[in-house]
């Protein structure tokens, strides 16, 4: 799965930038994956949640794929997720990824509709038989139906095409599991950021696909970066910092708070798929109201933690 280095670090979750009509800022989009590429991510995630994948069509989804591959060349990882209603568009998807130079495939439930878990396991058997590149499971339990533990466990040590999971449900027994019990090449990604230090201090991944990452990469990185010393004050700070902010977040949508960053940060005008109401409208002036002075005490403190890192 890796290029040219362990797969692991901080792979950034993607926005997909749009205009006032709905079209993708193709130009935008690719600035904003470079800028993340000068901050040294190890790699770049389209098509997940982040960068809304429900609402873009096939050929969007694979042109991400396209200019992912052409800003990070060939040192960065390229993930690109495969989320759809059902098997076969779900190949097609990542097919287009293979064609276009994807790293591995991140694959959601099918959503919409509940299903058990042995549909679950039928579905990603059948995935992994037809593409070429490893798949991560996308444990994304806000969204679709979550995947159970024994299942995932069962998965990722029985289909040698599974590499690995995202686990984004906000719990963190799944990666526990595998880091105990599953094979020594599981690649094991935290993809809610709120439980990122936990999983670091404990040994339970190999990094994190973070929607954070995408607007506010120096903090991720900076907890990646103290991560050897869990107790120390560079791990704290850059703890604490994202507390506070992951506590502003959880007002709004995911993704509009990180778009309302990335506005403040000038990486992509805010463009959203619902009107904001009067309250909303009010909220997120506030919002932006504590986070223009927030960020660059926040940055300033974490130079010093990078540096002590």
């Amino acid at each position: 799965m890796s290029r040219n280095k362990p797969i692991g670090g901080v792979i950034s979750a993607a926005l997909l930038p749009r205009g006032s009509q709905g079209r993708v800022l193709w130009d935008n989009f690719a600035d904003s994956l470079l800028f993340l590429k000068k901050q040294g991510v190890a790699g770049i995630c389209v098509n997940g949640a982040t960068g809304e994948y429900a609402g873009a069509t096939a050929e969007e989804r694979r042109f991400t794929v396209h200019v992912a591959r052409q800003v990070m060349g060939s040192e960065g990882l390229v993930v690109s997720g495969a989320g759809a209603c059902a098997l076969h568009d779900a190949i097609c998807l990542a097919k287009d990824a293979e064609t276009e130079g994807v790293d591995a495939h991140l694959v959601p439930a099918p959503h919409f509709f509940p299903y058990s878990q042995d549909d679950l396991g039928e579905f990603y058997r059948q995935f992994a038989a037809a593409v070429e590149k490893p798949v991560l499971l996308y444990n994304l339990a806000s969204f679709t139906t979550g995947i159970d533990k024994p299942l995932a466990a069962e998965l990722v040590r029985g289909v040698e095409k599974i590499a690995g999971i995202k686990d984004s449900s906000g719990r963190v027994d799944i990666l526990e599991e595998l880091t105990v019990g599953g094979p020594a090449e599981c690649v094991r990604f935290v993809g809610n950021d709120a439980v990122f230090a936990e999983c670091l201090s404990k040994g339970w991944c190999n990094g994190s696909i973070s929607g954070v990452a995408c607007v506010l990469p120096e903090l991720i990185l900076g907890l990646w970066e103290a991560r050897t010393d869990p107790k120390g004050s560079a791990f704290e700070n850059a703890n604490r910092l994202l507390d506070e902010f992951i506590a502003q977040l959880g007002a709004w949508p995911v993704p509009w708070g990180l778009k309302l960053v990335a506005e403040c940060r000038n990486l992509s005008p805010l463009s959203l798929p619902l009107p904001l109401s009067p309250a909303r409208q009010a909220a997120a002036q506030g919002f932006r109201q504590w986070f223009e002075p927030w960020w660059p005490q926040a940055l300033e403190t974490l130079q010093s933690v990078r540096s002590i890192a």
